[in-house]
């Protein structure tokens, strides 16, 4: 994945409600725990 993709899929996942992404977290795959944990973080802070 090169960075414009990983731009386009983090913007795609913050779409997500919080509630979604912490559903997200216990994905198998490793890049959609990783994406949902990023967006989770910056819908989170302040």
């Amino acid at each position: 994945m090169n960075r414009e993709e990983f731009a386009q899929k983090r913007h795609k996942m913050a779409a997500h409600s919080i509630d979604e992404l912490i559903e997200l977290l216990s994905s198998e795959d490793l890049q959609t725990r990783f994406l949902a944990e990023m967006c989770l973080r910056d819908a989170t802070s302040v």
